[in-house]
């Protein structure tokens, strides 16, 4: 098998031409893809990675594999595995301004790509009538899907031995990683946040969570007390709007109050997207297994291409990687396959 860093040189040089200000015509879209190009060469080494871990999996050689890049933002993942000689790829996102704007980047490398899914998991699986998918990918998306048990049944509908590849910054091995994100899941809980945070934040200041969801209860039940809708708002972290609604319901029942997430995850209620959830390792594997696979973990590695002070100590860390492993990676890499 060829390693595929050996595509990444060329591949660079394309990205080199690219218009960012004719890729959409969203500020966050643009913004997004003006970070992946301004660390393309890391960005590359990730999408290598895992294209590299995919075809370990594989009987079936690249130029036989149908892939689809899920919550693919501008689809640079998919891109890159076209390029790479991937007899198929699928572009998917949640986004029709991000499927439009990756559309508009294949365009401009001049790169055939053969689908475009606008959706969720179901969409996408609507999306194959004829045909059977052989793999997924994705960096950064499975640790803000809403609802992973009806995620992985949508893989394991489309294909029951469907290999699956997730890369995730919330790397539950690595004490440190997991301290740093409950800052970022408290801060969105209780006092929400906007685009200065963070230059992947989005176009949009956000409300805390605590505070939609209190709306939400009061909007839905006028005739509960102040403390109840408090302790409701509460409880219900980790819900969207649904699902606040039927716990709601549950308690006027019952006058039993919902058991929020695990941990400090959050959610935003408004369309479900977690605050960078921290699942543990056993929890993973039971969702792979209720979905007929099974998965494996690997560490990722830091961000040692670009020069400077920092980058030694990248380098150092990258090198203790191999001793260390997960709990030192800034991310982790979930493999699944059939069990």
């Amino acid at each position: 098998m060829k390693d595929f860093k050996a595509f990444i040189s060329d591949f660079e040089k394309k990205l080199s031409d690219i218009i960012v200000d004719d890729i959409s015509p969203e500020l966050y879209c643009r913004k997004y893809l003006s970070h992946l190009l301004l660390h393309k060469k890391y960005y590359l080494a990730i999408y290598a990675n895992v294209l590299n871990k995919l075809m370990l999996q594989s009987s079936k050689a690249k130029e036989e594999i149908l892939l689809i890049d899920v919550g693919a933002g501008n689809g640079l993942l998919g891109i890159f595995a076209k390029y790479c000689g991937f007899k198929k790829v699928i572009i998917n996102d949640i986004d029709d301004k991000f499927v439009n704007a990756s559309r508009k980047l294949a365009e401009q490398l001049d790169i055939k790509i053969d689908g475009f899914a606008t959706g969720d998991i179901n969409s996408v699986q609507s999306y194959f009538k004829n045909e059977t998918p052989d793999a997924v990918v994705a960096t950064d998306v499975i640790e803000h899907i809403y609802d992973l048990d009806d995620f992985f049944a949508g893989i394991q509908k489309m294909n029951p031995s469907m290999i699956s590849v997730f890369t995730t910054a919330s790397n539950p091995f690595n004490p440190f990683k997991v301290k740093e994100l409950k800052k970022i899941q408290i801060k969105d809980e209780l006092k929400g946040g906007d685009p200065g945070d963070h230059i992947l934040f989005g176009e949009s200041p956000l409300e805390p969570f605590l505070k939609i969801r209190e709306q939400i209860i009061k909007k839905n039940y006028p005739v509960l007390t102040d403390k109840e809708i408090s302790v409701l708002a509460t409880e219900t972290r980790g819900m969207v709007e649904n699902d606040i609604i039927t716990a709601v319901d549950e308690y006027k029942l019952s006058g039993k109050f919902p058991v929020p997430a695990d941990g400090m995850n959050t959610c935003n209620p408004l369309n479900g997207s977690w605050t960078e959830r921290i699942l543990s390792p056993e929890a993973y594997i039971s969702l792979y297994n209720n979905a007929g696979f099974t998965c494996k973990f690997y560490a990722g590695f830091y961000n040692d291409y670009e020069g400077g002070l920092k980058n030694f100590a990248k380098k150092l860390l990258n090198a203790g990687i191999t001793t260390f492993g997960k709990r030192i990676s800034p991310y982790i890499v979930i493999v699944g396959f059939k069990k």
